[in-house]
């Protein structure tokens, strides 16, 4: 039979042996793996394989962001970086501190605290402690004169203590200043104004 012939210009079907399909097919796959192999690598120099583990943490303070609290710092302190247990750290003078933190545990016991760093023992009676008047709340003022003797064990002679301990919405706010007995007695009136200026945020 006369087979019919096809028009001008049409494409005849192509039909490749299986072997010369497949050998095509691994090849244009080939190229394809070189073609992405340098995009990879790029890829791959932008992104860090290091891991990395946090093993430490601390406690956030007013340093890292100012906090809860507003005070008014007398014009002859000067700020120093804030520590774990110091929310807002003070010096004057050469070596004369005020710092305020937010510490656990009660009035009474936080305040008998402070006296055994001056080798005072004796049981503290709140009642026949000053008042100060500071957010809200009636705070306690404690006093202290002699050797002091600080976290780190130096002692120091002639020293004092003033300091003020209160409880506000379910907190204890404490305020100490600790120096040489002469400049406490200075900046008592600066410490007093200091502490009534705190206030909520």
């Amino acid at each position: 039979m006369q087979q019919k012939s096809r028009a001008a210009g049409s494409r005849l079907p192509l039909h490749l042996p299986a072997r010369t399909a497949i050998a095509t097919t691994a090849m244009n796959l080939q190229k394809l793996a070189l073609g992405l192999a340098p995009l990879i690598a790029l890829s791959s120099c932008n992104e860090s394989t290091e891991t990395i583990s946090v093993t430490e943490t601390r406690r956030l303070t007013s340093y890292d962001e100012e906090g809860n609290l507003h005070v008014a710092m007398p014009a002859d302190w000067r700020r120093v970086p804030s520590t774990e247990f110091r929310d807002y750290n003070c010096k004057f003078n050469e070596n004369g501190e005020v710092y305020i933190s937010i510490a656990s545990g009660d009035v009474k016991s936080n305040a008998e605290r402070w006296l055994k760093q001056f080798e005072d023992t004796r049981e503290l009676r709140l009642e026949d402690l000053e008042r100060l008047e500071v957010l809200g709340n009636q705070g306690y003022l404690l006093e202290a004169k002699g050797t002091f003797q600080g976290m780190r064990g130096v002692k120091t002679e002639d020293a004092a203590l003033l300091g003020l301990l209160v409880e506000t919405k379910g907190n204890l706010i404490t305020v100490k200043m600790v120096a040489k007995a002469d400049e406490v007695a200075e900046q008592r009136a600066n410490f007093i104004e200091f502490c009534k200026s705190i206030e909520w945020k």
